[in-house]
């Protein structure tokens, strides 16, 4: 089969704006904010005291515009607060679900923020999918564990004004208005000591944020205008100089990265962009009107002092530090040269040893703990700034390459660290050091006839220090800090030490600390492997990570054993893949119930090489009873005297940084009372992560994925039925093309099932679809309650009887919800088969849509809303015999 690439996994990030350059690296930091342009941006942080935090539900809620305004724009030190990392959305760019998207999605938001700078961070949460409801959202994540975070963030990040989804709202997505209300409480509760106490036994302290807003949508409804008219509007189309672009069109660029949801990857032209806010509550006093989120809320550099107001008999020296440090800055951006960065760097090493001064002094005066506390907390991020600063205008580089992506536990490797210095002056190394786990050992290599590593780096010159490292024998894989130990809880357990971090620190990271102009500073970088890109090359960079010796997969993960050929079991498959150095021996073993046997015993593997991968496959077989019922089966290896039982899948896209997701080796192989018509012929016109056809295998279906050509002029004669995949019409441009001889192949009698589509099944100049066979249109229809009940319209239809009948015991066990994207607006021409209904309010009343038949001439052509796509990978016994019924429709129909 000829498979098509989707042209999502084709776009490449677009720098446009007037002088830029492409990124050297996707996952590496822009241009824009290194050398003389980074300068120019670091310097706007300087003045600037100000914070702000925006909350939100899922990976793309943020206002990327805003975000690039506050942070880039206007030097605000910014969060982002996503309470999930988006597990229970579709995937446009591949199969990764649930968990492993969480991860692509965690890793889009960090390739965003390098283009608006804006720190990221979590909560626990755990997407369980689309929710018509606030009190479902609260009871799966548990409202008052998630707002206890919510509250902690607060309590650490400590911004002056935040920013909220809306609070309100009768549409789905209700995750949204549940991230807003926790933002809403925890305004208070982060200022009140009695909430959470614990959290101050830990040495936060209670903060009260100055004001907090929601944002609101543009409307042309007559009953919202009040509402828009009194909003405040911040003009994020204003041109930027350094960008050489409009905030709002580098949001809208970096919004483009959350590719997996299929964000727009065109960016706008430079015009007037606003974005609306409301004030929601505020601990100050405001007048009626408001022309800034910031109005009335002093983010000068002197409003560090403004926590020590009452106590400046106790630290008379504050105010006139700040002046100090305000000439500073003063100075730093007066002299900015584009092209000599570096004469700006006096100044700011004089403004960091300031800053450093004021801190020491602070620590030591007679304010009151807290006051001290909040002071030194707004020192110690314009410490931060000001570092940045002066690297920028020395034109200090650190970077630190690893020869190998992965390592395994005891092996050596060699570490090259690079000092360089894009400046004019030389450059003075106090130390480099490499920071390792307990148990690790490193070597400072010197190669032959080469002298010893200089203490000075001479102007436009580089420094190269190579380094051999051993990785403790007992070192612990690079994986996520957080895991989903129990399914039954929309919560992530996790390591409380990375807690809200998008990722547990670089196992191994370069400490460099270098002079400038009387003051030491240190750049800490993570060990990285540069590699070529998974498509179409360039230079893609991710995080030394450790990997176990031997990486185990046990294929099927689900897997399904109809009873009436049960005796002939099923045949499994265990692939490891070796990491290692050295040649290794070992065996694989299977464990299964009693009851159950496997052949053979044990399998042996052999490799040679590091990547070596070996396959073998074990025969698992039931006894002699055996009904309808689930089993696990787990692959466990032997080798060196060490036990495997897992293995990693990697999660690699060429806009986001490589990561590993680890799984167990195991099965879970479910007996189940289904049968398919014999003699089938399918036809499978592949979707966007389309794991369908897994079920067809599992199901003995002989089955044949269409090419173009099969689409184009093959004799579609030859199969029974035909199934298009997920969003098949989204990712296949030649069956939009040739969907007209599938319509007259159903007219001579075949069956056409066409699971879900979005909106790519309309067409934008026509009220109704061009690929149905009569006038229909998809819509937003969908039942999100997994458990929702459903009543069959046409009880003696052959889907429901033939060959296996389906009863209220296949509804159930369903996972995250009934179905999507239901057929809405149709043609008497159309019949439903189910309806359903969510028992909430928001999405209230009968669904229909979810499955629908149409006649066209001799065939049949249905449409399969139901999210199939979903239950069969998560081994839903009722979606494999509803899969068995319509695929069988040929044979069945024939029957009556």
């Amino acid at each position: 089969m000829k498979r098509r690439e989707s042209w999502r996994l084709k776009l490449t990030l677009v720098m446009l704006a007037a002088g830029s350059l492409l990124a050297a690296s996707v996952s590496g930091p822009l241009p824009y904010f290194e050398g003389s342009s980074g300068l120019a941006f670091a310097l706007r942080r300087l003045p600037v005291s100000g914070s702000l935090l925006h909350t939100a539900a899922h990976p793309d809620d943020e206002d990327n515009p805003l975000l690039v305004m506050m942070s880039r724009g206007r030097g605000i030190r910014t969060g982002l607060l996503t309470l999930t990392r988006g597990e229970g959305g579709q995937n446009e760019i591949g199969p990764e679900l649930f968990e492993a998207l969480g991860i692509i999605r965690t890793e889009e938001l960090m390739s965003m923020h390098r283009y608006d700078g804006v720190q990221q961070l979590f909560t626990d949460a755990y997407e369980f999918g689309y929710s018509f409801s606030v009190e479902e959202t609260f009871q799966k994540w548990g409202r008052e564990e998630i707002l206890e975070q919510v509250v902690e963030v607060i309590r650490t990040f400590r911004p002056q004004v935040m920013v909220s989804l809306p609070r309100g709202g009768k549409g789905g997505g209700q995750h949204h208005q549940a991230s807003a209300l926790l933002t809403e409480e925890a305004f208070r509760a982060a200022a009140d000591p009695s909430r959470f106490p614990e959290q101050l036994e830990r040495g936060l302290r209670p903060w009260q944020v100055k004001k907090l807003y929601e944002r609101q949508r543009w409307s042309d409804r007559e009953e919202d205008q009040e509402e828009i008219e009194n909003a405040l509007p911040m003009h994020t189309g204003v041109f930027d100089p350094l960008f050489g672009r409009t905030w709002a069109q580098i949001g809208f660029e970096s919004r483009s990265l959350h590719r997996c949801q299929g964000m727009g990857q065109i960016v706008p032209w430079p015009q007037p962009y606003t974005s609306l806010w409301k004030l929601v509550d505020s601990a100050l006093e405001l007048p009626e009107s408001e022309s800034d989120l910031f109005d009335g809320i002093d983010t000068s550099l002197m409003a560090i002092a403004e926590p020590a107001a009452g106590h400046e008999a106790r630290a008379p020296f504050l105010i006139p530090a700040l002046e100090r440090l305000q000439s500073w800055v003063d100075a730093a951006v007066a002299s900015f040269d584009r092209t000599r960065p570096e004469i700006s760097a006096p100044a700011l090493a004089g403004g960091l040893q300031e800053v450093r001064r004021l801190r020491e002094r602070v620590a030591e005066s007679d304010l009151p703990p807290d006051v001290a506390f909040e002071v030194d907390r707004l020192l110690e991020h314009k410490e931060s700034d000001f570092a940045e600063a002066l690297r920028l205008a020395r034109g200090v580089q650190v970077e630190a390459f690893s020869q190998a992506g992965t390592v395994v536990p005891g092996q050596i490797f060699e570490l090259t660290v690079i000092v360089f210095n894009g400046g004019t002056q030389d450059l003075q190394l106090a130390a480099v050091e490499l920071k390792t786990p307990q148990g690790w050992k490193t070597e400072l290599v010197v190669e032959k006839d080469q002298p010893p590593a200089g203490e000075i780096v001479p102007a436009g010159e580089s420094q190269v220090r190579r380094y051999r490292v051993a990785v403790a024998t007992d070192a612990k894989a690079t994986r996520p800090y957080w895991t989903r130990a129990d399914p039954a809880v929309d919560r992530y357990r996790i390591d409380r030490r990375y807690a809200f971090r998008p990722w547990a620190p670089a196992d191994v990271q370069a400490a460099v600390r270098y002079r400038s102009h009387g003051v030491t500073d240190q750049i800490v970088t993570p060990a990285e492997y540069r590699y070529t890109g998974p498509w179409v090359g360039g230079e893609q960079r991710h995080d030394l990570m450790v990997v176990p010796a031997i990486s185990l997969s046990l294929e099927p993960k689900i897997s399904v054993l109809p009873l009436d050929r049960a005796e002939q079991g099923r045949r499994m498959r265990v692939t490891a893949v070796y990491h290692g150095a050295q040649p290794l021996t070992g065996s694989v073993r299977l464990e299964v119930p009693e009851g159950w046997s496997v052949e053979p015993e044990r399998q042996e593997y052999e490799f040679e090489r590091p990547g070596d991968s070996r396959a073998k496959t074990f025969h698992v077989r039931p006894g002699a009873k055996i009904g309808a019922g689930e089993i696990e089966v787990n692959a466990i290896g032997d080798f060196g005297g060490q036990s495997y039982r897992e293995g990693y899948q990697v999660i690699d896209y060429d806009h986001i940084r490589r990561r590993h997701l680890y799984h167990p080796a195991r099965s879970a192989l479910e007996t189940l009372d289904v049968r398919v018509a014999p003699d089938l012929r399918v036809g499978y016109v592949d979707g966007v992560g389309d794991r369908v056809p897994e079920a067809l295998d599992l199901l003995g279906v002989d089955y044949r994925f269409l090419s173009e050509d099969d689409l184009a002029f093959g004799d579609l004669s030859r199969f029974d039925t035909i199934i298009t995949g997920v969003r098949a019409y989204l990712e296949r441009d030649d069956l939009k093309a040739y969907n007209s001889r599938l319509l007259q192949w159903v007219q001579q009698g075949g069956v056409l099932i066409v699971q879900y589509n979005k909106y790519e099944f309309n067409y934008q100049f026509r009220e109704d679809s061009p690929y149905a066979p009569y006038p229909a249109k998809v819509s937003n229809g969908r039942v999100t309650d997994e458990n929702a009940p459903v009543t069959i319209l046409e009880a003696r239809h052959p889907v429901f009887l033939r060959p296996n009948r389906i009863g209220e015991e296949d509804w159930e066990h369903w996972v995250q919800e009934r179905g999507l994207y239901y057929l809405g607006e149709k043609s008497e021409s159309y019949r439903d088969l189910l309806s359903m209904s969510d028992p909430f309010e928001y999405n209230s009343g009968e669904k229909l849509g979810s499955l629908v038949e149409a006649d066209y001439g001799r065939g049949k052509w249905i449409y399969v809303g139901l999210g199939l796509w979903r239950q069969l990978p998560a081994g839903v016994p009722g979606a494999y015999r509803l899969l068995a019924n319509l695929i069988s429709l040929p044979k069945t129909r024939a029957a009556e």
